[in-house]
């Protein structure tokens, strides 16, 4: 092959090259004046490096539209979320398929999180997050009281001792679910489905009889949810999860 013909074939070569998004193990994070990296390691309580944790930066002064930065840690429990905007961030990881939940939502820290500040002159941040404790489990089913048929319904679990503190939608809690909810802590349940009664735990149509959940780390209850019908309710959704907003 000529020259002339090898020299477009090693441009395509090194535009390719350069094009490559930098994930896993041993990024490397180039940041200037506008942007910023948060690095550091997530371990455990006994402090054993997570492999396959998701990391967190969600911005605590600015709204976000899309996606909120993350990265997944590798086998040495690092992660390195570059490129981010200077400004307020709360960190959090989370491991689902472990029952770890997600710290950067209010409603599972209670406002307990790290936080980062990537300012023009420090703009490179590194932390530890210690990941834990483990979420109560909820699982079961949700069905008609009547005909049996499957409803993926709405749900609203609210912090007993601060109310304004919860966590609402559908898709968080379906026909056949597995949810978690903060250990330790009294959380008020509440599902329902147009057409139907609203059901409270422990398992009452009546709301002055509902009761909080509290569940310990790693502890699993099942809850079979039935919905009567109601002709007089009127039909309606619940929307995309939302939750207490992290504050600043």
């Amino acid at each position: 092959m000529s020259r002339a013909e090898l020299a477009p074939l090693l441009f395509v070569a090194i535009v390719l090259t350069l094009c490559v998004p930098l994930t896993g193990f041993g990024v490397l994070a180039i940041t200037n004046g506008d942007t910023g990296l948060i690095e550091g390691t997530v371990s455990y309580e006994n402090g054993s490096p997570v492999n396959g944790a998701t990391v967190y930066a969600s911005p605590m002064d600015r709204p976000i539209i899309g996606i909120i930065p993350h990265f997944t840690t590798d086998g040495t429990g690092h992660f390195a979320i570059p490129h981010l905007w200077l400004g307020k961030y709360a960190v959090s990881a989370e491991k689902l398929d472990e029952d770890y939940p997600g710290m950067t939502s209010q409603f599972y820290s209670d406002g307990r999180f790290e936080t980062v500040t990537l300012t023009s002159r420090h703009s490179t941040a590194s932390i530890s997050i210690h990941l834990g404790p483990k979420g109560g489990i909820l699982t079961g089913t949700v069905a008609d009281a009547v005909t049996g048929a499957p409803l993926n319904a709405c749900v609203e679990f609210r912090r007993a001792k601060e109310p304004g503190n919860f966590l609402s939608g559908t898709g968080l809690v379906n026909a056949k679910y597995r949810v978690l909810v903060p250990p330790n802590t009294d959380v008020l349940m509440k599902v329902w489905y147009g057409g139907h009664k609203p059901w409270y735990y422990p398992g009452t149509m009546n709301k002055a009889q509902s009761r909080p959940v509290n569940l310990k780390p790693g502890q699993e209850t099942k809850l079979d949810i039935r919905l009567e019908p109601d002709s007089n309710a009127q039909p309606g959704g619940c929307g995309m999860p939302v939750g207490t907003v992290v504050q600043p």
